[in-house]
């Protein structure tokens, strides 16, 4: 088995706490001690862009994450205990939400048949239309009876879709120190809530 050799080092003027390679491109994405998220090119480790903490998204990242595709990164700040969904393209927050204790992990995962416990869901999905009506399009631009927001716009199209992304179904998997999981399909919905997780030590 050949060995790991040296190809390259950088030195960064902030100590690096987090880093997570896309599984799609040539991009790493790190989280530094200033709670600034960055991303850089590995060929030449050329910055593409960095988030600076603010007071909206935080300062402590305890977690990153890309979506399967490769077009999304999630991180978790601790402070403020709030999950940021980022675009890969332009260092602006797509989506965000609060969680009610500090995260200190992420997964973010293609739900497939052969690896996934949801197979029986995943399944379902095709059969829905055999007992099921078809849903009518929403118009492009509708509000509801309230006239309190708006559902669907246009404008925010190409946001939602982007969102969505291309895979079938991906989630988002989140843990944190107090022995609790969640999960998030699409990274926005929640859809389990797992408490009492024991930690388990690793054996070296």
């Amino acid at each position: 088995m050949p060995a790991f050799r040296q190809v390259g080092e950088k030195q960064l003027p902030q100590e690096v706490v987090f880093m997570a390679w896309s599984p799609k491109r040539d991009l790493i994405a790190l989280a530094n001690r200033a709670g600034e998220v960055l991303l850089h090119r590995l060929a030449n480790f050329q910055r593409v862009w960095s988030l600076p903490p603010n007071e909206n998204t935080g300062k402590e990242v305890t977690a990153l994450a890309w979506r399967p595709d490769g077009k999304i990164l999630a991180f978790g700040l601790t402070d403020t205990k709030r999950i940021i969904l980022c675009d890969v393209e332009k260092p602006e927050s797509l989506h965000s939400f609060s969680v009610d204790s500090s995260i200190t992990y992420m997964h973010w995962m293609e739900v497939t048949e052969e690896s996934s416990v949801l197979t029986s869901f995943y399944n379902a999905e095709d059969e829905s239309n055999l007992l099921l009506p078809k849903l009518p399009a929403l118009p492009k631009n509708y509000i509801n009876p309230n006239h309190t927001f708006c559902i669907f716009s246009e404008e925010k199209s190409d946001e939602i879709m982007k969102l969505l992304g291309d895979v079938r179904l991906n989630a988002l998997v989140l843990g944190g120190s107090c022995g609790f999981i969640e999960i998030y399909a699409y990274g926005m919905f929640k859809i389990a809530t797992v408490t009492g997780v024991r930690s388990i030590p690793f054996l070296i």
